[in-house]
């Protein structure tokens, strides 16, 4: 009769602490990273009636005749399973997707948690928001990750300037326009000059490409007038146009002849008389495209440079860049295209100046990206690689835990990374308090290592993993456990009232 009691009275303390375990589940069913728990029972030793025996003769075997003595608490299991997660917005708000645990240390101890929950600190540290505990990854020197460095704490230093970086390349994309090529804009082309009319012409010398023949004539009225050709010639090493010759003398009516002077300018050809009086110009249309780009030197100052293409020939331009920077040498090549518009080749020195007070530059345009097709002319500034100094102005975080800084030149650097845990038997961990977890003799070793890398998960930011709770299954096994304590303490009650038939036979 006795057992009968001390087998309900088992039940009844074990059945209290599996409703205490879902007790607890429910009460964190909004907690953030919180792993639910189960409780599984036993039975213990049973008392042996008597013993089974073996068939003999002619009589078969006999089964043990036993009596249990109650139940015991087998375990209490927590369920490691994915939480929901909830965008948050907030950049240091973290959770992971897949397995694995952040790692936080309080400087004596790692403790491991799903709860993302992180913020910083007045010096800059990356910490747990609930306890404070430091996050642990990796910094970086000079944007570079050691992932298979010693564990560190992760720092932010808000307000740090990065030094500036000279620019040694400026990158274009675009279309040159095949169909240009130069144009004169003669019209009409003449002049007075003492009561005598002179026309001009520009036309193209047929067998040398590049050159121009000029001609000078006086117009009368037999149309025999004799006339004056000088050559006007394009320089391909600088992209413009030269005179071999400055002055021209004219043949007139008869004996009389005229001496002319010639000027050539970026903006055409001016004939001027002896005494430098302007008597015609014919105004040159360049088949060329500029872009301006504003670089930086070694100490952060920017200067502008003007990259000037010109059309020097069939499927050739000639690239031209100056700077405001005296003196200034090489910045001239040439670019060549295949007959379907794409690059054939590109030649030239890069544009070389030393600003004041700061290290020499070297600025080589990377045309590789242009193309030559009939259409608009465009020449687009894609970027360029020199920076100003800058300040850290914020940061994000990728899925791979990189904590990349954000700096008001418009620079991007790699801070740090966050490390992720691994271990084999992460039912093992004991819990610590504030959502987190410690080692046991039966988790394993951490296995740490970057995000998304082998069996670790990746980090979401901006958002945060939800308790896996599952409110429909704790009310199931609420109602079960409460009806499981109630069988039990009827046995306890039907035990004593046997007792109490017992004792009343001897009245």
């Amino acid at each position: 009769m006795m057992r009968s009691l001390f087998s309900g009275v088992s039940a009844l303390k074990n059945h209290q602490i599996r409703m205490d375990v879902i007790g607890n589940n429910i009460a964190n069913v909004n907690t953030v990273g919180f792993k639910s728990s189960r409780v599984t029972f036993r039975d213990i030793l049973s008392q042996t009636m008597k013993a089974a025996s073996a068939p003999q003769g002619g009589r078969g075997g006999v089964n043990p005749i036993q009596i249990g003595l109650g139940m015991a608490l087998g375990s209490i299991d927590v369920n490691h399973g994915q939480g929901s997660p909830e965008v948050t917005g907030r950049q240091t708000d973290m959770s992971i997707e897949g397995n694995g645990f952040f790692i936080l240390s309080d400087g004596d101890r790692q403790y491991y948690t799903r709860a993302g929950l992180f913020g910083v600190d007045q010096d800059g540290s990356l910490v747990s928001s609930v306890n404070g505990m430091k996050v642990m990854g990796w910094k970086a020197i000079n944007g570079q990750v050691d992932s298979k460095g010693a564990l560190q704490e992760l720092v932010i230093p808000m307000g740090i300037t990065i030094k500036p970086i000279a620019t040694s390349s400026v990158k274009f994309s675009g279309n040159l326009d095949s169909r240009v090529d130069w144009d004169w804009n003669l019209g009409e082309a003449e002049f007075s000059y003492e009561n005598a009319v002179y026309s001009v012409k520009i036309a193209r010398n047929s067998t040398e490409p590049g050159k121009w023949e000029l001609t000078i004539a006086q117009k009368e009225k037999d149309d025999g007038s004799p006339s004056s050709t000088a050559e006007v010639v394009f320089d391909e090493a600088t992209g413009r146009l030269f005179l071999p010759t400055t002055s021209v003398s004219v043949p007139g009516a008869g004996d009389s002849s005229k001496q002319f002077t010639l000027e050539l300018t970026d903006q055409g050809l001016t004939i001027k008389d002896a005494s430098n009086n302007n008597l015609f110009t014919a105004s040159v249309g360049y088949p060329q495209v500029t872009q301006t780009v504003d670089v930086f030197d070694s100490l952060g100052n920017s200067h502008a440079v003007s990259f000037v293409l010109t059309k020097i020939g069939v499927n050739t331009w000639h690239w031209q860049a100056s700077c405001d920077v005296v003196p200034a040498s090489g910045g001239t090549g040439t670019i060549v295209f295949d007959n379907t518009g794409g690059i054939q080749s590109i030649t030239g020195d890069p544009l070389v100046f030393t600003p004041e007070g700061a290290n020499p530059m070297q600025i080589m345009p990377d045309f590789s990206a242009l193309v030559q097709n009939a259409a608009e002319g465009t020449l687009v500034f894609e970027s360029q690689n020199g920076y100003p100094q800058g300040t850290l102005v914020g940061f994000s975080v990728d899925e791979a835990g990189n904590i990349i800084g954000e700096y008001s030149n418009g620079l991007t650097e790699v801070l740090g990374q966050i490390a992720i845990a691994v271990f084999n038997n992460p039912a093992g961990l004991s819990r610590a308090g504030d959502t987190t977890y410690v080692m046991s003799a039966n988790s394993g070793e951490p296995k740490i290592g970057q995000p998304g890398t082998g069996p670790r998960g990746k980090i979401t930011p901006g958002s945060l993993e939800m308790s896996n709770v599952d409110l429909s299954q704790e009310f199931t096994d609420m109602i079960i456990t409460q009806r499981g304590f109630q069988a039990n303490s009827r046995i306890i009650t039907t035990s004593d009232e046997m007792l109490q038939e017992l004792v009343n036979l001897k009245r």
